[in-house]
């Protein structure tokens, strides 16, 4: 088993895939130079995004 067929089979294509390699092999391809696009934080535990936080009431006077 090649890799890109243990990458079908665990995405749930398994044998409907079968004798179309190279629409995975493409679809494999895309999504490494998708996830490769995207820059990582140094520290794994930081958020890459900030937080939503609604801004507190002034309190009434």
């Amino acid at each position: 088993m090649t890799e890109d067929e243990a990458l079908a089979r665990a995405a749930g294509l398994g044998d409907k895939w079968l004798g179309r390699e190279a629409e995975i092999a493409e679809a494999v391809s895309h999504a490494r130079r998708l996830a490769g696009a995207f820059t990582h934080p140094s520290d794994e535990r930081a958020e890459p995004i900030p937080a939503y936080v609604v801004p507190a009431t002034k309190a009434a006077r």
